[in-house]
């Protein structure tokens, strides 16, 4: 398995994410690769993971961690006139595959956002795109993330995070930021009609990674859609844990491997869609070894 969304380094108020601690988690769950995303936002985390940082981990474990880049856009003089595509290949020149996450405290279709979209587009750097109340903010339905997918049409955008999730389901109502906030409800029955079905369906660079809370809470709030939504985007999904805290690991509480495993084991998911989230869609799409 490749987990495309794993964090180390110190994020919170709790102990700094040691990279051996995560790979011994990942040796536990036959976990072959991570993929590491900086924090280079100030709303993201309590405090900062630099990609230099993540890139020198890396090297240090080159056959196990996979490093992602980021940038804040609000870089400089924060306008969409900032050399985004310099950084970005620069980045990419160093050998990282993806960016993410991005998840700064801005409207999805910021126009410094938008530079950065273009800029990984043009570079062929798949983006993991967080949305919530407070990150890459948006609408029920995510008009604003279906508008940056219909613009930049050769950037892969990979959906995460509660707000995109909560859109599994059609019957979200507008929270107090004008989408789904942290207190609504996303438990219960899948409704017809949800935005992250229909973008993954409709848009062929609309991806999605199952990681954190969030996904895991899509996949199994109703557990017979979760197995059909499986098998259905199975070439559209990634798997990932987002680990960020230390305490994950230790009180063992990263769902995702085990139960890809249990649900294949179980034969509500075949051995093809169980390969692709796994690790063949992220071979293929962050052009991994």
């Amino acid at each position: 398995m490749i987990d495309i969304h794993c964090h180390v380094g110190k994020l919170y108020f709790d102990p700094f994410i040691d990279p051996e601690l995560v790979l011994s988690w990942m040796d536990k769950y036959d976990v072959r690769k991570a993929a590491l995303h900086p924090i280079e936002n100030p709303e993201e985390t309590a405090y900062y993971v630099t990609t230099w940082y993540i890139l020198e981990v890396c090297r240090q474990h080159p056959d196990r961690f996979i490093p992602f880049m980021n940038v804040d856009p609000r870089r400089l003089q924060s306008d969409a006139s900032v050399p985004f595509h310099r950084i970005i290949e620069e980045y990419k020149d160093l050998g990282c595959k993806g960016f993410g996450e991005c998840m700064s405290g801005l409207y999805a279709d910021d126009p410094r956002l938008q530079s950065i979209y273009e800029a990984c587009g043009e570079l062929e750097i798949p983006i993991i795109f967080h949305q919530d109340y407070l990150r890459t903010r948006d609408e029920v339905g995510l008009p604003r993330f279906e508008k940056m997918i219909r613009k930049f049409k050769k950037t892969i955008f990979c959906g995460h995070g509660p707000g995109f999730w909560a859109n599994i389901s059609g019957d979200l109502e507008p929270g107090a930021y004008g989408f789904p906030n942290p207190q609504q409800k996303t438990d219960g029955p899948v409704v017809e009609g949800g935005a992250v079905p229909r973008l993954l369906e409709e848009y062929p660079n609309a991806y999605a990674d199952i990681s954190a809370g969030s996904g895991y809470n899509a996949l199994t709030r109703e557990p017979e859609y979760g197995y059909e939504f499986l098998e259905r985007f199975q070439d559209k999904l990634f798997f990932g844990t987002d680990i960020c805290h230390t305490s994950q690991i230790e009180d063992d509480k990263i769902p995702h491997a085990t139960y890809l495993r249990d649900a294949l084991a179980a034969g509500k998911i075949s051995q093809q869609c169980f390969d692709k989230i796994a690790e063949e869609n992220a071979i293929r799409v962050f052009d991994l070894e």
